[in-house]
């Protein structure tokens, strides 16, 4: 599988439960979105446009796609809303499909437009890096069952402080089966310890052997 066809199993409409660990302070926040995936060919005008401003060669991009959020997490004050929408855009490399380039117009870390790099894993798992002026980003997806879907990220800012998050989303208007496994995965992750947050860290770099997004993916 390369990262177009993992767009494409990843359309549709999700239920996503987070739990975010801020290690600085050894607190942990939960908090849940709906997240809509559309996968965007390679001539659609939002990956020509992500392309152009990049001033990258939009033949040299596979397509791409467009996510929207809207949720809430535990520490928002009042009025406080994580909504928003991202477009990505796909770009191999000449000699491997399976690694390339990501184009965003909004990052994950930091809210500006940004280039990343992106690998599928042995275990066909999505991996983002991104690099920004004050910190960095790794990102992991994978696919637990077709409407299963889980995510593994941390955030690296320059002097020390770092988040770390997990994440289980079910595909809406399933089998409520998947839901309700997605559902279980979330309180059993609850409030993330020290200990469980290694744990998480450690399988992400076992899995991507390198290795967020609210919810720009």
């Amino acid at each position: 599988m390369d990262a177009m066809e993992f767009f494409q199993r990843s359309a549709g409409k999700w239920r996503s439960q987070r739990t975010t660990h801020h290690l600085a302070f050894r607190r942990s926040e939960v908090g849940e979105s709906e997240i809509q995936v559309d996968a965007l060919a390679a001539d659609d005008p939002e990956i020509v446009a992500l392309c152009e401003f990049h001033q990258i060669d939009g033949t040299q991009a596979i397509g791409g796609c467009r996510v929207t959020w809207g949720g809430s997490m535990g520490w928002d004050k009042e009025g406080e809303n994580h909504e928003g929408k991202t477009v990505f855009a796909l770009v191999p490399d000449a000699d491997n499909p399976h690694q390339g380039r990501l184009l965003r117009d909004r990052g994950y870390a930091e809210i500006v437009p940004v280039v990343g790099q992106y690998h599928m894993d042995e275990d066909e798992g999505l991996v983002l890096i991104t690099e920004y002026d004050t910190m960095s980003s790794e990102e992991r997806f994978w696919f637990a069952s077709p409407d299963l879907r889980m995510r593994s990220s941390i955030v690296k800012r320059f002097g020390g402080f770092s988040t770390a998050s997990f994440c289980t989303e079910s595909r809406i208007g399933t089998d409520l089966g998947s839901q309700k496994q997605a559902h279980a995965v979330a309180v059993a992750s609850g409030d993330v310890t020290p200990a469980l947050a290694q744990e998480v860290l450690k399988a992400k770099q076992d899995a991507s052997r390198q290795y967020f997004s609210f919810l720009g993916w």
